[in-house]
């Protein structure tokens, strides 16, 4: 095992894109030296061991993260605290345990009861696209993105830096932001936004007959392309993230709902005025959040 690394074993549990993502990038980087995964599923450890993600895969969280200096969380937000409870009791001492969640308010929460005091730093790369398994994993996703970090009220000021090292070799700027304003600011940036393109590409399930049979789904206009691109992310990932974060996310599923209503009143009763309006002040807003 090499010892001339800053991390020296890294366990990455939850063998997928983020995570293998984030091995290939810190292989790279030269920040560690043996990987070792675990993941229930056997066809994504073998996977990650042919294209070099990890060295060795684990029957077991237990049997991973013993002896590792850092323990990278990339499971499901579903399977955290179960994962957390498990893997408790073989942690060593000095380790630091990190994550990639979307939702950080309830996995910080449940690492402060299950782990050891101090080593839990909750984290979220804000890189990747709509992709998902291992088989997607790139290394070169996380070059100039900002890394949230999110740390438990008693991380040690060790893991902290630990966390704030990783994620600035394999290539992030990192930002620290306490767990609830991070869930409330991806609310708004990432998990509404995802609402919005998976409810859009719901209504157009009535019109596949005739879309089909006119066009083809190699040649989509660019408005139904941008519009609906982050819906071909994994259902069951944000299933997790969207109940994760209900408290923050109902609100502006809310207003949507609001949005959308207004312009179905103006668009049925045919005020053009009220119509406009409402669209002007979304072109507003958008220039305002988005500047190009």
């Amino acid at each position: 095992m090499q010892t001339d690394v800053l991390f020296p074993r890294l366990a990455l549990l939850g063998v997928g894109y983020i995570g293998g993502s984030a091995a290939l990038a810190a292989r790279r980087a030269g920040a560690v030296g043996k990987i070792v995964g675990y993941d229930p599923s056997q066809a994504a450890t073998q996977a990650a061991i042919r294209m070099g993600v990890i060295d060795a895969s684990c029957a077991s969280p237990q049997e991973a993260v013993a002896g590792a200096t850092l323990v990278l969380l990339a499971a499901p937000v579903r399977s955290m605290e179960a994962l957390l409870r498990a893997m408790a009791p073989a942690l060593v001492a000095d380790s630091t345990v990190i994550d990639v969640g979307s939702v950080k308010a309830g996995i910080v929460a449940a690492a402060e009861a299950a782990l050891p005091a101090g080593c839990f730093v909750g984290c979220h790369p804000m890189a990747g696209a709509e992709f998902s398994g291992v088989e997607a994993a790139d290394a070169d996703i996380f070059a100039g993105r900002v890394c949230f970090i999110c740390p438990s009220r008693d991380a040690r000021a060790s893991a902290v830096s630990s966390a704030e090292a990783f994620w600035r070799l394999v290539g992030c700027q990192t930002s620290t932001i306490e767990p609830d304003i991070h869930d409330r600011l991806m609310a708004v940036q990432s998990h509404l936004p995802h609402v919005a393109a998976f409810a859009l590409a719901g209504a157009l399930v009535p019109a596949l007959p005739f879309l089909e049979s006119t066009t083809t789904a190699a040649s989509p206009t660019t408005s139904l392309r941008d519009t609906t691109r982050i819906a071909a992310s994994g259902p069951a990932v944000w299933r997790d993230i969207l109940l994760a974060n209900a408290t923050h996310v109902l609100p502006l599923i809310h207003e949507l709902e609001t949005r959308v209503a207004e312009i179905k009143s103006a668009v049925a009763t045919g005020d053009g005025e009220a119509l406009e309006r409402i669209l002007s002040a979304a072109q507003s807003c958008r220039k305002r959040l988005v500047r190009e």
